[in-house]
């Protein structure tokens, strides 16, 4: 399509999973426009947003906030106390059943449950980059701390340590940041994603690319083939 072309419509959905102490505050706005009206007035449709504030141990929703700023019917917000509903439900597996038998169709309001429908997948990414941070030795936010050139043992009087004197690491890092310890996707992170996709079923090609020693975040991106792993 000619990029002269202007759009017809156009929804975007952005979202951003923030961590403070043991929560996962998901930050989702959604905004429909119509960029070819006359009206100015008129070219922004939609403009919502929901945050879902979610224990981290077990991914429970205590507090939703929702705001609307641009909807069509001046009676439009006065569903949005619907959506406290959502507090006490998991992110995990059922998460979209869920949602349909609390705050869909008549219950509820069609894009502030697109919201919720598409955040919790964000948030089960955000637990898992979350533990990569950790991993790293980073924090998620903040600016990454400058890697040093990596000392040879030549450079050492004996062969055993660094130029400074301190001992050589036994673990060897990554271009990535430091060398992985303990496991790289745990069994409850595991247990949310399985079933999600092809890719995470049951018995599917993630798990046992796990077994065979995948190592989601240091290893290439995206994961080679099956046959690679199971094949080594």
């Amino acid at each position: 399509m000619p990029a002269a072309v202007p759009p017809v419509h156009r929804r975007t959905i952005e979202i951003e999973v923030h961590q403070a102490d043991d929560l996962l505050i998901a930050q989702a706005r959604l905004r429909d426009t119509r960029p070819w009206h006359p009206d100015p007035a008129r070219v922004l449709l939609h403009d919502m947003q929901l945050a879902l504030h979610v224990r981290t141990p077990d991914l429970t929703i205590v507090a939703v906030e929702s705001g609307m700023n641009a909807f069509p019917h001046t009676e439009c917000p006065l569903i949005r106390p619907s959506f406290d509903r959502l507090v006490g439900l998991s992110v995990r597996r059922g998460f979209t059943r869920a949602l349909r038998e609390t705050v869909s169709g008549v219950h509820g309001c069609s894009h502030l449950h697109e919201l919720a429908r598409a955040a919790g997948p964000a948030i089960i990414q955000a637990t898992l980059s979350a533990a990569d941070a950790r991993r790293r030795g980073l924090t998620p936010g903040a600016e990454p701390p400058v890697q040093r050139e990596p000392a040879t043992a030549a450079g050492t009087p004996d062969g055993t340590g660094t130029p400074d004197g301190t001992e050589t690491p036994s673990a060897t890092a990554t271009p990535d940041g430091p060398a992985p310890s303990g496991p790289v996707v745990s069994g409850r992170q595991a247990a949310a994603l399985t079933g999600t996709c092809h890719i995470w079923a049951p018995d599917g090609i993630a798990t046992r690319k796990l077994a065979a020693g995948w190592r989601p975040g240091f290893d290439p991106y995206p994961a080679p083939p099956l046959t690679a792993y199971e094949g080594s």
